[in-house]
């Protein structure tokens, strides 16, 4: 193996940079070997098959479909998030409409929606498990351009990762001034946490690391900013049943 690889780049906003990397100073400390910086130029998705992959954070529908023969899961962190408990939450249906319940938007004609991949969890997957299908969409490539593209008019409707929605309320509130929440997708677990399988046996002194990380009154003020309020040990068996959200 080559130098092993860190990556914890699912919610890449610029303010959350350092916080991110003093959470991974923090744990790598507990790790022996650990590699000193996280990687920020490989973006994802190539960094979950790297070959000298140490762990990263990835999305849970690529995860049980595409890696699952590749990625073992050491946990999530658990968010500080409306609806989120035990390191699961359910992602944000949102709309420009002012008035609009979900139910009389799915039924209306010409409704467009923004997702942000089609192999998302939070903003493809859970929207189509809610809608029954999915109506005629717009690909954004980022959770928040799909906000900015409800927001702008451009589709009526979205699917947003939850802790998304909450950071982007945090930094940008008149962003989401004009939307409004009118449902949730299924509960789900919270981003994973992953490693090569070829490297479960680093699972439990992962898994130690992290929850260590998380309780380290030192960085709770950047565990605030990323509204992480913990860490839960997963399971590829914790997230395997999204499979079934949609046919």
């Amino acid at each position: 193996m080559g130098s092993p690889v860190a990556s914890l780049a699912m919610y890449p906003f610029a303010h959350l940079r350092d916080a991110t990397d003093r959470l991974w100073d923090t744990a790598r400390l507990r790790l022996d070997g650990a590699p000193h910086t996280l990687e920020w130029s490989v973006v994802t998705p190539e960094v979950w098959g790297h070959p000298d992959l140490l762990v990263a954070q990835t999305c849970g529908w690529p995860l049980v479909t595409e890696y699952a023969d590749l990625l073992c899961v050491i946990g999530t962190f658990d968010y500080d998030v409306p609806g989120a408990v035990d390191g699961t939450y359910c992602s944000v249906i949102v709309t420009n409409d002012p008035n609009a319940s979900l139910a009389e938007l799915r039924a209306r004609p010409g409704v467009v929606a923004a997702i942000n991949s089609t192999d998302s969890l939070s903003g493809r997957v859970s929207l189509e498990h809610v809608w029954g299908g999915l109506p005629p969409v717009v690909a954004t490539g980022a959770h928040i351009e799909s906000v900015r593209s409800v927001a702008a008019g451009r589709a009526d409707v979205a699917s947003i990762d939850a802790v998304t929605w909450a950071l982007i309320g945090d930094f940008d509130p008149t962003l989401v001034a004009g939307l409004r929440v009118i449902g949730a997708g299924p509960r789900v677990g919270c981003l994973p946490l992953v490693t090569r399988l070829a490297r479960a046996a680093d699972v439990p002194r992962l898994r130690e690391a992290f929850t260590a990380a998380v309780s380290d009154p030192a960085i709770a003020a950047e565990l605030r900013l990323m509204r992480i309020r913990g860490f839960v040990p997963k399971d590829l068996a914790d997230y395997l049943p999204v499979r079934a959200l949609v046919g």
